[in-house]
């Protein structure tokens, strides 16, 4: 079972990730509780307070009659067995706001749509799913507008080594509830070290009681294309990722590798933070 926090802004992509969370309560059990933030001024002279706080209040109203036929346009297409809780809160940051929720309710796991971008685009552009990836420590998937749920029965981990055991424990938990296989996969730039990372990868693999885990160290210069073929390839089902500090795994403009994944993976990434 899990249970999961669905953030909506009623737009198109939140929708995919509506119908996508509810296909997976429906496999796994769980339920799904939708999530819309209402903006609030940060600073409001007292004499436009009452007026603001009436502006909110219609919002808010609003924003409930638009979760209830967000609910029945993807019944449509979609049903959850479990009944469906939405709640609509006011807050100043839309991250912040998210994450507090979630870890108040008691949330498993966060799920969002992405919408992919191209060149420069991908690297720099923003986006409210990867500001949640960015501090949430509760797992996000990202659902690409194109994905469509069936089963998670392989599932790629993307990592730079650094936090291997760490990173495998908190995986693997969730990895059990779908019966799957990971495929971990390490990314070198040049093939001096590979016999290296595979002793240390063993090493690791030897202390976990986990079974089900292909390895696989691959030498490319550019990651994401190693990651993005390996995906086709194995015909993974999802995309499993770490976000932590500046590494080698970040690259340009300071932007985390596993932010930018969000944005052209063709299949959903499961992001985690890295807890420190």
């Amino acid at each position: 079972m899990v249970n999961i926090l669905v953030p909506t802004d009623f737009s198109e992509l939140s929708k995919i990730a509506v119908q996508y969370a509810f296909r997976i309560v429906n496999k796994l059990g769980g339920s799904v509780t939708l999530l819309h933030v209402v903006g609030t001024s940060e600073t409001v002279r007292a004499s436009m307070r009452r007026q603001v706080q009436s502006v909110e209040r219609e919002l808010v109203e609003s924003a409930m009659e638009d979760i209830e036929k967000l609910l029945k346009e993807v019944s449509k297409s979609v049903r959850t067995i479990q009944p469906v809780r939405y709640k609509v809160v006011k807050g100043k940051s839309f991250s912040e706001t998210v994450t507090k929720v979630a870890k108040r309710l008691r949330m498993g796991l966060i799920v969002m749509g992405t919408k992919g971008a191209g060149g420069l685009r991908k690297v720099v552009m923003g986006s409210n799913t990867t500001s949640i990836i960015e501090i949430s420590h509760i797992p996000v998937l990202a659902v690409p507008v194109k994905a469509e749920f069936k089963s998670f029965r392989n599932i790629i981990y993307a990592t730079d080594l650094k936090n291997l055991e760490k990173e495998l424990k908190m995986l693997v938990p969730y990895v059990e509830k779908f019966g799957a296989v990971i495929h971990l996969l390490h990314v070198l730039r040049n093939g001096r070290e590979v016999e290296a990372m595979e002793e240390k990868i063993e090493k690791v693999l030897q202390k976990l009681k986990f079974e089900n885990i292909v390895t696989l160290v691959l030498v490319d210069r550019n990651i994401d294309a190693a990651i993005a073929q390996y995906i086709e390839v194995s015909k993974a089902d999802l995309l499993a990722m770490f976000t932590h500090e500046l590494s080698f795994y970040e690259k340009l403009f300071d932007r985390s590798y596993t932010r930018r994944m969000a944005f052209h993976s063709k299949v959903p990434l499961l992001a985690f933070k890295q807890a420190k």
